[in-house]
């Protein structure tokens, strides 16, 4: 299995014990880990909610979550780092929930029906609270973008294997970038508006319009 280490900014294997049934796990130390960052992840992202970005320090995190400040820093350099868990679970289940729908369906379907499955911990109004953070900070801005190339890259291998015929790596890059443009702006304006429409709508009228040749 594959995470995200936020601590030198690539993606990792972690190691693996088996179980009964030839199922393999993550090694119980990387899966504290992992629920240790996931957690400090989470209780930022409320912290920043409340009382905003700026008035936030490493040191009022790590106290809200219980953990000192040396082992915040284990798992992030940075304050900019530390919502990187929350996007990058998110990927892992989005990417895993494309590559899952039947083969019969064309790209921009199975992509709308897996984010349709996808129920964010966050709730709607805690994932418009991290997308309006994502890009309305600066520092957090440059690590969204850095996130959704994450995220470009892990769909090359779905789009190449989904593709109705053969496909180059530029290609299938392409096709990728588009996806991922596609959900960027469904998602950023959403989290811009006063509507509490679905998100699944507005990604759905993006995919509609690629698929229609987006004017090109």
């Amino acid at each position: 299995m594959r995470y995200y280490d936020s601590a030198c900014h690539k993606w990792q294997v972690a190691p693996k014990t088996s179980y009964a049934g030839g199922v393999a796990r993550p090694a119980l130390t990387e899966r504290r880990k992992a629920q240790t960052r996931r957690e400090i992840a989470e209780t930022a992202l409320a912290l920043f909610a409340r009382d905003s970005y700026d008035n936030v320090s490493a040191e009022a995190i790590a106290a809200e979550a219980g953990v000192s400040l040396r082992t915040f820093y284990r798992y992030f350099s940075t304050k900019d780092e530390v919502l990187s868990p929350i996007i990058t679970e998110a990927t892992q289940e989005f990417i895993a929930a494309i590559a899952a729908r039947p083969a019969r369906e064309g790209l921009a379907t199975a992509v709308q029906r897996a984010y349709e499955g996808i129920r964010p911990q966050q709730g709607p109004e805690g994932v418009r609270a991290l997308i309006g953070l994502l890009t309305d900070v600066p520092a957090l801005r440059a690590r969204w973008l850095s996130d959704l190339r994450t995220i470009e890259d892990a769909l090359l291998p779905v789009v190449q294997r989904r593709a109705r015929r053969p496909v180059s790596d530029e290609q299938a890059r392409i096709t990728a970038a588009a996806i991922v443009t596609a959900l960027r702006i469904a998602v950023e304006t959403l989290a811009r508006s006063p509507a509490n429409d679905p998100p699944i709508d507005a990604l759905a009228h993006a995919l509609k319009y690629l698929r229609e040749g987006a004017n090109l």
